[in-house]
């Protein structure tokens, strides 16, 4: 009886943490991809309007949220089949497939960190200086972008060089490992396994967030707290420029609170390889995974909301580009009932009402017909006539 009742007993626990584990990864991560490749796209597209992409900060977090649309297409999608669905996507085919698809999730991961941190030093310096001429900046995001990719190419060439390892599982299956292996015969394996995690947490975790938290606490100062003498712009410009600083801290600040904190805490308690013997251990280990990865793939896709709630000029230029088809439509017709409007104003055109089809398709016999009404008005109507088609 006691037997029956302890082998039960774990198994009921071991259900429900299946069933949170599939919730999470199988409904929320799905929804997270979804909800923020839309959300991105769409993000990327308004800060790359006319009136947003005069300001370089706008053009770098219009690629900042591009780059979240490759987190999502790859680190997140590839937790999401793995964890939710047991789908190991890196280990389908060969070693060429694994450390491609391994390199381009590292690169994308390190440029989204470091593209914040670039752009938070360009609305750093946009805040203390004034410049009363504009200066032409017109391939700085590109060259930035490219100079940034290369550096980053570098330190991630060890995942296109030695990721990935044969496994002997149970039953003599071999397993393709798409990770550096801390037990394999290479000595590159094992040097990258026992350092590549604390590398990534620095390279792409902890500098950026420091760097990402000094020059905001600078552009708050300079921006908001003591604003530079900068009387020689327009209200309203300094009005949009502010706008565009605060939607760029709400960035900012939701990478410092979602991604730093729960990556360092993860990769702390985090080891693949370590052996977990307790039931107890594991189940907190599941948990704990479960909820710092919720938190940091939530920022990846949540770049739509940062620039949405924090910034009015935002909200307006999605409400022009959402609305646009609607507003021309309903344009087009108010301006065709003002032109039948004004042919019903005049006294001397005592002229039977006609349709607005009859007067679309018959628009060039209107002087005939006007001449026939009253021959001996014939030139103030012929003029009258003119300038109502004018407008």
């Amino acid at each position: 009886m006691n037997n029956s009742t302890s082998s039960e007993y774990p198994f009921e626990e071991w259900a429900t943490v299946l069933l949170i584990n599939r919730i999470v990864y199988r409904g929320y991560f799905l929804f997270l991809i979804l909800a923020g490749t839309c959300g991105n796209l769409l993000t990327a597209i308004t800060l790359y309007r006319s009136k947003l992409r005069k300001y370089t900060t706008c053009k770098f977090m219009a690629v900042c949220a591009l780059l979240n649309i490759g987190v999502l297409l790859t680190n997140t999608l590839n937790m999401m089949l793995t964890q939710g669905y047991d789908i190991h996507l890196r280990s389908q085919f060969n070693f060429a497939w694994c450390r491609l698809n391994a390199f381009i999730a590292q690169w994308i991961r390190g440029m989204a960190s470091w593209t914040l941190v670039i752009v938070a030093f360009e609305r750093f310096q946009q805040s203390k200086t004034v410049r009363h001429t504009p200066v032409n900046k017109k391939h700085i995001v590109l060259l930035t972008m490219v100079a940034t990719g290369f550096i980053l190419l570098i330190f991630n060439l060890p995942y296109l060089l030695f990721t990935g390892s044969k496994v002997v599982l149970a039953e003599n299956t071999t397993f393709l490992a798409c990770m550096f292996d801390k037990r394999s015969q290479n000595k590159f394996q094992r040097l990258f396994a026992s350092t590549s995690k604390w590398q990534e947490l620095v390279t792409y975790i902890i500098v950026p967030c420091i760097l990402a938290l000094i020059l905001n606490i600078f552009i708050i100062k300079n921006s908001f707290l003591s604003p530079i003498s900068n009387e020689h712009l327009k209200s309203r410009s300094r009005s949009r420029t502010r706008r565009v600083t605060t939607m760029l801290l709400a960035s900012n600040i939701g990478f410092l609170a979602l991604v730093a904190p729960a990556q360092i805490f993860y990769a702390i308690s985090s080891d693949p390889q370590l052996e977990i013997e307790s039931h107890d251990e594991y189940k907190s280990f599941i948990v704990q995974g479960n909820i710092y990865q919720c938190l940091i793939n939530t920022y990846y896709a949540a770049s739509f909301v940062f620039c949405f709630v924090s910034s009015s000029i935002f909200r307006h230029e999605i409400s022009k580009l959402l609305y646009r088809k609607y507003k021309t439509k309903r344009f087009i017709v108010n301006e065709t009932k003002e032109a039948y409007a004004s042919y019903e104003k005049r006294p001397f055109l005592q002229q039977p009402r006609l349709s607005g089809y009859a007067y679309s398709s018959c628009s060039a016999n209107n002087g005939h017909m006007i001449e026939r009404k009253s021959e001996n008005r014939t030139t103030n109507s012929t003029m009258e006539t003119d300038g109502s088609i004018q407008q």
